[in-house]
């Protein structure tokens, strides 16, 4: 791929957006990998993904930055993203590179939505992804929107919801654990994540995500991003990102999972998920709080569960960093209380 981008990138009637795009990849998979970087994926022309998609006829989500539209590529189904023009092109530009180039790495992960290349011909690249049905989690806990037989009167049972946050804890230890420097990903919620048809949780986007100088435990950046509700405190006061961002919006999320609410603001002055499921944990009403789909629900051992996972939940969205258990930590119980569901 990249001796064609190289070559390309000489052709002197290429587009303009070609040549820009082309060129801002060759940079990032180059300082990716140190110049060394040769995991094929495939470039996609424009007419390619115009026929695939019927002309981005069926958009079925929209995760945090961009729409989703499914379509057909030599009879297999694909997942087709288009970003949002919402930022400079520089800015644009440079966290489309970053997606493009973590799913690349992350691409072999059971719960990475397999990434199969990209189209450069358009003012912000267009990436397309395998894809096997499902639907993110967003819209299952909260619109009943999707392709799937699922129904708005449905939604996830227990089991899934605890396999959904244990699977996301793995993939978020793998980015903190795997690479030279720790990978954060800072911009978790239930807008990336899709859940496919056999429950198994997918992340979808990493434009947010940020790499930790060699040797440092922190990096401090300029300007704050991230879905509000789920942006950790501390960063949003400091701009400083460490690998306990990650914690804070993983404790969120399993939040989101136990009570299938929406995360309000913690500075919009309302009742936060934090605050609440401490008070009901306190006054011994945990099930008033959770989602009604879950407290339905039979199962033996499922009563701790839930409140294990709560207890977890609120450990790593305490307000300082230091206070939080380590990504290492989360993933083991999380792993721990899934095993021990096996048999509820």
């Amino acid at each position: 791929m990249l001796s064609f981008l190289k070559r390309r990138c000489k052709e002197r009637k290429v587009s303009s957006w070609f040549l820009e795009n082309g060129s801002n990849l060759l940079e990032g998979l180059a300082a990716a990998s140190n110049c060394a970087y040769d995991t094929p994926f495939r470039n996609f022309t424009a007419k390619q993904i115009i026929g695939a998609t019927s002309n981005f006829s069926e958009c079925v989500m929209s995760d945090g930055t961009g729409f989703l539209f499914r379509g057909s590529f030599q009879h297999r189904l694909i997942l087709v993203k288009k970003f949002r023009n919402r930022l400079s092109s520089k800015r644009l530009s440079l966290f489309i590179n970053r997606d493009i180039v973590i799913s690349l790495t992350m691409c072999h992960h059971k719960n990475v939505m397999t990434f199969m290349g990209c189209c450069l011909d358009y003012e912000a690249p267009v990436l397309v992804y395998e894809y096997a049905g499902g639907r993110l989690l967003h819209d299952i806990l909260y619109n009943g929107r999707g392709q799937t037989s699922m129904t708005a009167t449905e939604s996830l049972p227990w089991k899934i919801r605890l396999k959904v946050a244990t699977d996301v804890a793995g993939a978020i230890f793998y980015l903190h654990t795997a690479f030279a420097t720790p990978v954060i990903h800072k911009g978790l919620s239930a807008h990336n994540i899709i859940i496919d048809q056999s429950g198994i949780a997918k992340l979808l986007d990493f434009s947010l995500c940020t790499c930790l100088p060699p040797g440092e435990s922190q990096i401090q950046e300029d300007i704050v991003v991230g879905v509000t509700g789920y942006l950790d405190p501390e960063y949003v006061t400091t701009g400083i990102v460490t690998e306990k961002t990650d914690v804070y919006m993983l404790g969120v999320l399993l939040l989101v999972l136990l009570t299938g609410k929406r995360y309000h603001n913690p500075y919009d002055g309302c009742l936060n998920l934090v605050d609440s499921m401490q008070d009901h944990i306190e006054k011994n009403c945990l099930n008033e709080i959770l989602d009604n789909f879950i407290v339905e629900e039979k199962g033996e051992n499922m009563e701790k569960q839930l409140l294990d996972v709560a207890k977890v939940a609120l450990r790593c969205t305490q307000p300082k960093g230091e206070d939080r258990p380590n990504i290492v930590e989360v993933a083991k119980e999380l792993r721990d209380i899934e095993r021990s569901s096996r048999f509820g």
